[in-house]
């Protein structure tokens, strides 16, 4: 019975170290506002939950990414932005849904700044640049690779305030990201 746990502790260990790439981030950089700079986000270690992944559905991909963390911080609690196609080398034009081609939120954590959290679309949609992608790999469950890339859009801010009051804000953005992707 020992080694039949060992072998399951093992194995487990192993999927949940290789199931996320230690090199993949999220790069935010902002033109002006509230979060006026650039902002390295990466998962955050020992949390199952923060993670950047790639998914490919019915003939468009999303970025996806949750509970990651900046230097200073700052959380992005979540963002996805979708694009047409399987994600290739070269650009690709965004998916359109009823409110833009994505979002991207955060949540003050740490409560030092006037918010509880900041939620917005991506409203611009405009292309995708991807500028690498590995090979696919073997995994145990999976294949894997990792796929890098960037975009800019304008993003619409709707602050929820300490107070409950909102407060809007439109801000242009260009993001540069390395996502991990798989499929079964």
């Amino acid at each position: 019975m020992k080694s039949i746990t060992l072998s399951v502790l093992t194995c487990l260990i192993y999927v949940f170290s290789y199931s996320q790439s230690k090199d993949v981030f999220i790069e935010v950089t902002f033109k002006s506002g509230e979060f006026a700079g650039t902002y390295m986000f990466k998962p955050e270690k020992g949390n199952y939950l923060s993670q950047i992944n790639l998914e490919y559905f019915d003939r468009y991909s999303n970025l996806n990414a949750s509970k990651l963390v900046a230097e200073n911080g700052l959380q992005i609690h979540y963002i996805n932005r979708t694009f047409m196609g399987e994600a290739s080398e070269g650009q690709h034009d965004a998916k359109r849904f009823t409110e833009g081609c994505g979002h991207l939120n955060f949540i003050d954590l740490n409560n030092t700044k006037p918010y509880k959290k900041a939620d917005s679309d991506f409203i611009e949609c405009g292309k995708t640049t991807i500028t690498s992608v590995t090979p696919w790999k073997d995994g145990i469950v999976k294949k894997r690779r990792v796929v890098s890339g960037n975009f800019s859009d304008t993003v619409e801010f709707e602050f929820t305030m300490d107070d409950g009051s909102k407060k809007t804000e439109t801000v242009d953005v260009i993001i540069n990201f390395k996502a991990n992707e798989s499929r079964r």
